[in-house]
């Protein structure tokens, strides 16, 4: 979405391009095989049987429900992606990460509380019951919707978009090493491979930043020295 606005340049006669455009592949690669492929179990192959026992043919209304919450992702990822390019431009305008986090929070408060009475008339779905709701709440406002947003928006200001979207994808793999660490669920091959190919094509895309980086810098410096000479 960065190269038809103008934010990315992409020259596959460089190297840094070259890397950009691989480790953005290889990325979106290790997150499919994050989503998609399970793969044997690691720890304990032999809940691998139990599994396959357990498992159902899913229905028709399962399927559909299954389709439909695979295009609202799709269509999420894409607003997501939008969002990095949107504050990119508004940084330049409006350099003010609190401000902008709380308007953009009160505008989301707003549509969600719309969202929610169109959907749930019940009156009940507003009451927090126990801690552990109150305490969620407050942590998704505070570090969700809060904190976490200003520090993207301070990433974006600094390097840019690409940079910061770059790492998106190691969200997937540190739900993987939480859900076997605290909830001790099964490990699987396919959050290995999706680990290793998240953190390799990360690895990839940011030395084609750094070098891309270098080549501008080298750049300017040259056009700094034919001026002075002019």
């Amino acid at each position: 979405m960065a190269l038809p606005l103008g934010i990315e340049k992409v020259s596959m006669k460089s190297k840094s391009s070259i890397a950009k455009v691989l480790g953005t592949f290889v990325c979106i690669g290790g997150a499919l095989s994050l989503i998609l492929y399970k793969g044997m179990p690691l720890i304990n192959p032999h809940s691998q049987h139990v599994a396959d026992k357990a498992t159902t043919t899913p229905s028709a209304s399962q399927l559909k429900k299954w389709i439909v919450g695979s295009i609202f992702l799709t269509a999420a990822c894409l607003f997501w992606s939008s969002w990095f390019l949107l504050q990119a431009r508004i940084g330049k305008k409006y350099p003010y990460q609190y401000s902008s986090t709380a308007i953009m929070s009160l505008f989301a408060a707003i549509q969600s509380a719309m969202l929610t009475l169109v959907i749930h008339r019940n009156n009940a779905k507003w009451t927090l019951k126990g801690k552990l709701e109150i305490l969620t709440v407050v942590y998704a406002g505070l570090m969700g919707s809060g904190l976490s947003y200003v520090a993207l928006s301070w990433c974006v200001k600094q390097r840019g978009p690409v940079f910061t979207a770059a790492f998106t994808p190691l969200i997937q793999m540190f739900v993987a090493v939480l859900d076997y660490s605290i909830l001790q669920e099964e490990i699987h091959l396919g959050s290995v491979v999706g680990s290793i190919l998240v953190i390799s094509g990360t690895y990839i895309l940011l030395w084609g930043k750094s070098k891309e980086g270098e080549q501008y810098a080298v750049e300017d410096t040259q056009e700094n020295k034919d001026e002075e000479c002019h």
